[in-house]
């Protein structure tokens, strides 16, 4: 799988909305130029050049992205990684959404994980029974998903560099982007915008000589 655990976003000029963890909240592109057929652009700035090989996207009504030459077409919420790597400090955003609930950016890291995989549907509706046998269904209730994967011995120097660089603001909730095509074969999904059960106590376990950890991943769908 791949996570973006350094968002570059959460250092830039973009739009507050943009930042927010809460999808709910979302950026409009009413306001940004206009380039005609529905396609819109706006740019986002970095104070020195920065690294990125993936795009996080959450709630958006676009299809097409394209992330300074680099397109993206947007099917879900979580990380898509791009064609080529890009290190700039503008970055270009051309797209035909209306609004975007959350963007994401940065250096994303390849974690292998074991075969084995728990996948889940969960809801949190609350339905009742009556003495009759009737079901009530319960008001106000969610669907999500969850799954848990093990990583083991896999987690580098690298990779624990971007957790530590990310965790000022994954140690505060914010969901992760993650991709999960490399293990697509085996899972009902391809990609979650979630959260670590465990964000704030994020642990791991070595049992070699190397530089070498695991962790056990805890993922919960976040909207």
């Amino acid at each position: 799988m791949w996570i973006l655990f350094d968002d570059i976003v959460q250092y830039s000029d973009a739009a507050e909305a943009l930042k927010s963890p809460a999808l709910s909240e979302t950026f409009g592109l009413g306001g940004v130029a206009e380039l005609g057929g529905g396609w819109r652009q706006f740019t986002i700035n970095m104070a020195t050049p920065v690294f990125i090989n993936a795009v996080g996207l959450g709630n958006t009504d676009g299809t097409g992205f394209n992330i300074n030459g680099r397109t993206v077409d947007f099917t879900g919420n979580g990380l898509y990684m791009l064609p080529n790597p890009v290190t700039e400090t503008g970055i270009q955003i051309i797209t035909n959404a209306t609004y975007i609930g959350r963007l994401g950016m940065g250096r994303a890291v390849r974690i292998g994980t074991t075969v084995r995989k728990e996948p889940a549907f969960c809801s949190t509706a609350e339905s009742r029974m009556t003495l009759s046998g009737q079901v009530i269904s319960g008001l106000g209730g969610y669907n999500y998903r969850t799954v848990s994967l093990d990583s083991r011995y896999r987690i580098d120097e690298t990779i624990m560099k971007e957790i530590e660089a990310g965790y000022k603001f994954t140690g505060m909730g914010y969901p992760f982007f993650v991709n999960f095509e490399d293990e697509a074969y085996k899972l009902p999904f391809d990609r979650m915008y979630c959260v670590d059960t465990n964000s704030q106590r994020f642990s791991f376990e070595s049992g070699v000589k190397r530089f070498l950890y695991s962790r056990r991943f805890d993922f919960r769908e976040c909207f």
